[in-house]
């Protein structure tokens, strides 16, 4: 597991992204459940098949994501972002998920990662 720490600062929050590499689609999916179950929406998420060649192409040009990403998120800087934190990542295949997350609830989300199946998980808090 490889961690690493970067912050933002918004509305009176620390707002802290985790990246997680799983396997399956129904790993993804049971996630996906457990976390909107929990209060996380779903424009809190990011999700992709792991490609490096397209997240390249992306970090060179956020404004027209590919459609890799599944993503409710229209923010070029997130998509920006999601796709220099997918590099950090082992170059195996798999499904990337990043959540965008109060810091107070990184520990609670990095658990269900785990549980979920995540082989790989990031912990982005941008300091």
């Amino acid at each position: 597991m490889i961690l690493k720490t970067q912050s933002v600062k918004l509305r009176g929050g620390i707002l802290i992204h985790i990246i997680g590499k799983f396997l399956e689609p129904s790993q993804v999916g049971g996630l996906v459940d457990t976390l909107k179950n929990s209060g996380i929406q779903r424009r809190d998420m990011i999700i992709s098949a792991y490609d490096e060649e397209k997240f390249e192409d992306m970090r060179e040009n956020a404004e027209n994501p590919t459609p890799v990403v599944m993503s409710d998120q229209d923010d070029v800087g997130e998509l920006k972002a999601f796709a220099e934190n997918v590099q950090k990542l082992d170059e195996e295949d798999g499904i990337v998920v990043s959540v965008k997350v109060a810091k107070k609830k990184a520990q609670e989300v990095k658990q269900v990662m785990e549980q979920s199946g995540a082989f790989e998980i990031i912990v982005d808090d941008n300091k």
